[in-house]
């Protein structure tokens, strides 16, 4: 009779199609473990690097099988063991994540042998602490390699190549249910590359628990829309723990990676018995001490009866400076608990979130603009600037086999079969965070468009205050004397019965006593920093004095040194002696200059009278401070500012204290043989001043953090510049504020890795 044959060339052939990555291989037979309601599992990896002698171990706590049930389930490709109606586990009620019987495969992808020990359930209650108690078992062994020396399927019942038989009696005696599969003879070489690639896809194998957990209490003002979140879809449930163990052992996820670190929350819940689609987009405290002015949105709509609609949850956190961990940066999906590969990987932007980003620009969101009848937030030409990639935002959509039982994972068991279904979860997760890209917009537009109030009032007051007087304490009088005149007209009005002149006039008074408020507090709140470093210039003052006279030292010992060398008589000695002067008037003119430079900045004549500052002159002033370690790291400097550039009336206090600032800080990161290139220029009525250096580069999507107080992005200290406070930028982007300047990181010109560039508006 003529019948089918296949050649055990299947194994390899479905292995390599069915079987991607050897993460999703081990997925897979931890996917086993879960249906077989195991509590925990535990993956233990030993000799990775060494295929004859490594070993691979999964060991799980579940019902087990015994001799039938592994010949059956196991052996059986693409078996009906889980297809049944019900599809769910025998003691958990969980849902089956196998769907195609086909786990086993992945043990021939690791490796060349497989040892199976399992201990089947007896059937009665589990013990909550020990687990499932066993009654049979068996003991099986595959050699991958003797079957696929066979020609057909057919001849392995008549070799040695698989044995399996009961588990001995004394090893099933007062012992607990679990099966414990050992692989050995591995397929290839683990190198420290094939680990990192295996701890970067595994570390979120399971739900982390940043976006699993409930939200910390008063993380946002809002309350959370999910307060339960459906994982898995179980009817009773113990957990599932998976551990890694040996040379398997998952790194430490990097630090900062806590709700409270996120600027905005996103959650999303959608359920397709009621067709209610609920979204809710909120600052979170981080967000509004950066941003007071945004604002939560709450959406909640029911969808119409014809639309696709697919149950699903999701909790997405975003930065909108810096980024999250690799391991947890990204929206990830996940099925039953377990993630769906790629959806989050590095490369994988299935969310089009980083394609948006690198294409952005000024324009209302396309995607807000199709959903206009939802009511959602006015939208504005300058929100598409506020897009950000997959690296500032760590989320997860949760699916259950029962919420989602439409989607079909594709054989290669990396991502959902395209469809209707899979393609409405994409478009209501993008509405989402397109919809915090909205709110955060509006927010920072209205910092930005009171930073620019704030520059053109300070430009003003720039323009008119007295040459020895600071422009804010010009702009706090002119508003309390504008008040006070305000006062005087409406009392004059109120005497004469005018109430509506009265009424408007002291409108006025209260907008000046309010303005000149903010810029007290403004004050207020750097006056703490001020002080520390204004009781450092004292003392840099007194230091001054002490230089100097180290200078007189240096030059006596130098004197000394060359009226010995010319004394003795041993001509060795005398140039030793010469050199170790010379040393010494080196050192003397060192401190000397150093002297020159820190008075400029301390002393009374820099803050005594605003004037136009060359910028050529004061800047070749601050690189002659930093000579010598310009020299030591060997930095190529050029310099090319406008003849006679000069700045509108500043104190020269301040024009030093600037570019020292800057200088200092581009010498430090242009590295060893490094370069530095300072332009200066009038351009549309503003002075432009950039610097820029090689080594590091700045983050530009980030930049603006670097000007927030004490943030150095250096541990070490420089021999040759000390160690930074993280004040610099701090007090910089102050001093020129006083000005209504700005100071902002650009993208630098070729050669160069970073650029800073101030803008000082003209009189």
């Amino acid at each position: 009779m003529a019948t089918f044959s296949v050649d055990t060339k299947l194994f390899s052939e479905l292995g390599e199609l069915l079987v991607g990555r050897d993460s999703t291989a081990l997925v897979e037979l931890i996917k086993n473990a879960y249906d077989a309601d195991a509590s925990k599992v535990e993956i233990i990896g030993r000799s990775l690097g060494d295929p004859g002698k490594g070993e691979i171990i999964i060991a799980d706590d579940g019902v087990g099988m015994d001799a039938h049930d592994f010949e059956q389930g196991f052996l059986r490709i693409a078996g009906r063991t889980k297809t049944t109606a019900d599809r769910r586990s025998p003691w958990f009620k969980r849902r089956y994540t196998g769907e195609k019987g086909i786990g086993r495969l992945a043990a021939h992808k690791l490796a060349r042998t497989l040892n199976v020990v399992s201990r089947k359930w007896n059937g009665k209650k589990r013990d909550e602490l020990s687990g499932f108690d066993a009654a049979s078992g068996v003991k099986a062994t595959i050699n991958w390699d003797q079957v696929e020396k066979l020609e057909t399927l057919a001849d392995v019942a008549r070799s040695n190549a698989v044995q399996v038989g009961p588990l001995p009696r004394p090893e099933i005696i007062n012992r607990r249910a679990g099966t414990r599969l050992n692989l050995s003879r591995l397929r290839k070489a683990w190198t420290r590359d094939n680990l990192n690639a295996f701890f970067e896809e595994v570390a979120t194998l399971t739900p982390p628990a940043l976006v699993a957990k409930p939200l910390p209490r008063n993380l946002i003002a809002d309350q959370s829309v999910l307060s339960e979140l459906k994982i898995r879809d179980a009817r009773r449930e113990a957990g599932f723990e998976i551990s890694f163990a040996g040379e398997l052992s998952l790194q430490e996820l990097e630090l900062a990676a806590t709700p409270e670190s996120a600027h905005w929350v996103i959650e999303l819940d959608c359920d397709a018995g009621t067709r209610v689609l609920t979204i809710l987009v909120s600052p979170t405290k981080t967000g509004l001490a950066e941003t007071p002015n945004a604002e939560p949105f709450k959406l909640r709509r029911k969808l119409p009866a014809a639309s696709t609609i697919v149950s699903f949850q999701a909790r997405i956190f975003q930065r909108h400076y810096g980024t999250w961990p690799k391991a947890l940066s990204g929206v990830r999906v996940y099925y039953e608990g377990f993630r769906v590969l790629p959806y989050g990987d590095t490369h994988d932007d299935w969310l089009g979130l980083d394609q948006d980003y690198r294409s952005r620009g000024k324009g209302e969101l396309g995607r807000l603009r199709q959903y206009a009848s939802w009511n959602l937030p006015a939208g504005s030409d300058r929100e598409g600037l506020v897009i950000q990639g997959n690296r500032q935002f760590c989320g997860a959509v949760f699916l259950t086999r029962n919420s989602a039982n439409d989607l079909k994972i594709l054989v290669n068991r990396e991502g959902f079969l395209p469809g209707d279904e899979f393609s409405f979860i994409r478009e209501m997760t993008r509405l989402a965070i397109d919809l915090q890209n909205r709110q955060n917009s509006a927010a920072r537009e209205e910092v930005q468009q009171a930073r620019k109030s704030d520059r053109v009032r300070q430009q003003k007051a720039s323009a008119r205050s007295d040459a020895s007087e600071p422009p804010s304490a010009f702009l706090v009088t002119s508003l309390q004397n504008e008040a006070m005149e305000s006062l005087r007209v409406a009392r004059s009005a109120i005497s004469r019965g005018d109430v509506k002149t009265a009424s408007n006039t002291l409108h006025e008074a209260e907008q000046a006593l309010q303005s000149a408020k903010e810029v007290s507090s403004e004050a207020a709140s750097e006056a703490t920093m001020y002080r520390v470093l204004a009781s450092m210039g004292l003392e840099q003052a007194a230091f001054i004095h002490e230089v100097n006279a180290i200078a007189i030292i240096a030059q006596g010992v130098a004197q000394a040194l060359e009226a010995a060398a010319k004394s003795v008589k041993d001509q060795k000695l005398s140039r030793h002696l010469s050199a170790i002067a010379g040393e010494a008037r080196a050192l003397r003119e060192r401190l000397r200059r150093n002297a020159i430079y820190l008075t400029d900045m301390t002393g009374v004549e820099g803050r005594r009278r605003r004037s136009r500052q060359d910028i050529a002159e004061r800047l070749a002033k601050v690189l002659d401070f930093y000579q010598n370690a310009i020299k030591k790291r060997g930095i190529e400097v050029e310099t090319n500012i406008e003849r006679s550039l000069r700045t509108p009336p500043m104190f020269p206090a301040e024009v030093s204290a600037v570019l020292s600032n800057l200088i200092s800080n581009a010498i430090k990161f242009a590295g060893d043989r490094g370069k530095l290139r300072a332009t200066g220029m009038q351009q549309d009525g503003e002075l432009v001043f950039r610097l820029e250096n090689s080594g590091e580069a700045v983050d530009l999507r980030s930049a603006k953090k670097w000007f927030e107080p004490f943030r150095s992005s250096t541990i070490d200290i420089d021999e040759a510049l000390g160690h930074g406070m993280g004040l610099g930028l701090t007090v910089t982007r102050s001093l020129l504020d006083e000005y209504g300047a700005t100071i902002d990181f650009v993208k630098p010109a070729p050669h160069f890795a970073t650029a800073i560039e101030i803008r000082i508006p003209g009189r």
